[in-house]
């Protein structure tokens, strides 16, 4: 599917990566993918967005707030059920965080490579003395929200019967995925997906 997307989108599919990894995550999830398509302010979608008041600094609070840990994201709806229980998800953590220091509950991070001696070529791979291959960062893997997002932004060009997926069918598509994570975000966000999603249709009518 990678191959029928613009090279705007191909450009928020690999800065989603980006965002993921720069937060310290594991794996890329919608609040990523968001974040990538806000890197393209003039484009379809994004420019939308934006006329919502959506800019990459208040979707940044946002994704601290709805994400905790490094891939473990809770809702209001998760809080919610937990209070139900008795358990207060902040005193918890702050109690840990008290006992073992900050960051006490969130994922283990992984230990950072030893700095390599190999030096770089001229087309950026990796060049030492011995014959060893040269070391690639690891390819983090999809959320299935986020798996979701990029089927639906498929399901959004062929209703369109546009030729390429561009980041106004991205941004569709996450508009229209449902995962926890997604709802948390636009909610914190304060905007409704539904109207959105109408909203962009409609300003892609406009500019057809």
């Amino acid at each position: 599917m990678f191959e029928r997307f613009s090279a705007a989108a191909r450009e928020v599919v690999t800065g989603a990566q980006q965002e993921a990894r720069a937060l310290g995550h594991e794996r890329i999830g919608t609040e990523h993918l968001v974040l990538a398509a806000l890197r393209h302010p003039r484009q379809p979608g994004t420019t939308t967005l934006r006329g919502l008041g959506v800019t990459a600094e208040a979707c940044r609070t946002a994704v601290a707030a709805v994400v905790t840990g490094r891939d473990a994201a809770l809702d209001a709806e998760d809080a919610r059920a937990l209070r139900s229980l008795g358990v207060d998800l902040e005193a918890v953590r702050g109690r840990a965080e008290e006992a073992f220091g900050p960051g006490a509950l969130d994922s283990p991070q992984t230990p950072a490579p030893a700095p390599s001696t190999r030096r770089r070529t001229p087309f950026g791979r990796r060049r030492g003395t011995g014959s060893g291959p040269a070391t690639l960062p690891r390819h983090l893997p999809f959320t299935a929200g986020a798996k979701k997002a990029l089927e639906l932004s498929l399901r959004e060009c062929l209703a369109r019967k546009d030729r390429r997926i561009g980041v106004e069918h991205l941004v569709l598509g996450l508009l229209r995925c449902a995962d926890r994570t997604s709802l948390a975000l636009f909610e914190r966000l304060g905007v409704d997906p539904a109207a959105a999603h109408a909203r962009v249709l409609d300003e892609l009518r406009h500019t057809a």
